[in-house]
């Protein structure tokens, strides 16, 4: 019987399941080592009869050394073999893995794409009578606010874009706040700042050049300016007519934008 089969029964025989049987062996094999050694220690004090003994407990522990050894180099063989084995076998799945992704990857080019093309030039073609349609909308906007241009009272017509698809802006603001500031005599405010402590950092005077003199701020509560926000212009989104809708198929028609139709006939 295989040191295999005696260990692990009907279990499965990994190189995992192989390596911890290795530890167990590795480590029966240096307990074993240690209790031979200390079987013979303090030999020059031993009596006959304690020697007998010694030597009888040294065989004991000798053999098991012997044992745990010769089903170590048993198990570090067999788990070599396993790693190979299961080396194989992963390399063959990995093979048989990109043979069906392979497959997979021909089936949709050949018969996933041509249900997804069809659907696009379906849903295309109603893009294009959308984008189509809005644009004939547009236009007699336009051209009713050309007529009624001169008309008493007339108000224009707004554009699909200004109506529905202009985002809007927003307006400058700003926020204050009562706070400890920092006066000079000329106006200027300075909001007050603080240590890391917590302290209060005194400004230092400012030489006034025509007055030939220091000026010295002051503490007092004034309404500020703590923060601001930008005035933003609003704006369209991208236009509808500028987009482009190829044709799904191989010589089909593009869906958008349509061609003329003197440039079909001439084609």
């Amino acid at each position: 019987m295989s040191i295999l089969k005696s260990l692990f029964g009907k279990k499965p025989i990994t190189s995992t399941n192989i390596s911890a049987e290795i530890e167990k062996a590795r480590a029966e094999h240096d307990a074993a080592l240690a209790k031979r050694g200390a079987a013979l220690a303090g030999l020059g004090l031993m009596d006959d009869a304690t020697h007998q003994k010694a030597e009888a407990e040294y065989e004991v522990h000798r053999r098991a050394a012997d044992r745990a050894a010769a089903r170590l180099a048993d198990l570090e063989k067999a788990h070599a073999e396993a790693l190979a084995t299961e080396a194989a076998v992963e390399k063959q799945a990995e093979a048989e893995r990109f043979r069906q992704r392979v497959k997979n990857a021909r089936n949709d080019v050949e018969v996933g794409a041509v249900a997804l093309l069809r659907e696009y030039d379906a849903t295309a073609a109603k893009l294009a009578e959308i984008i189509a349609r809005l644009g004939e909308i547009d236009a007699e906007a336009s051209a009713v606010n050309e007529a009624g241009r001169r008309a008493p009272g007339f108000e224009p017509v707004r554009s699909i874009d200004a109506a529905h698809r202009q985002r809007p802006g927003r307006q400058a603001s700003e926020r204050r706040e009562v706070q400890q500031c920092w006066v000079f005599a000329n106006g200027d405010v300075l909001p007050v700042r603080t240590s890391a402590d917590g302290n209060v950092i005194k400004e230092e005077p400012r030489w006034v050049h025509h007055e030939q003199r220091f000026d010295t701020p002051r503490l007092e509560q004034r309404e500020i300016v703590v923060s601001r926000t930008e005035a933003r212009a609003g704006h369209y989104e991208a236009g509808l007519a500028g987009i482009v809708l190829p044709p799904g198929f191989a010589r089909g028609a593009a869906h958008w934008p349509r061609k003329s139709l003197a440039h079909r006939a001439q084609s």
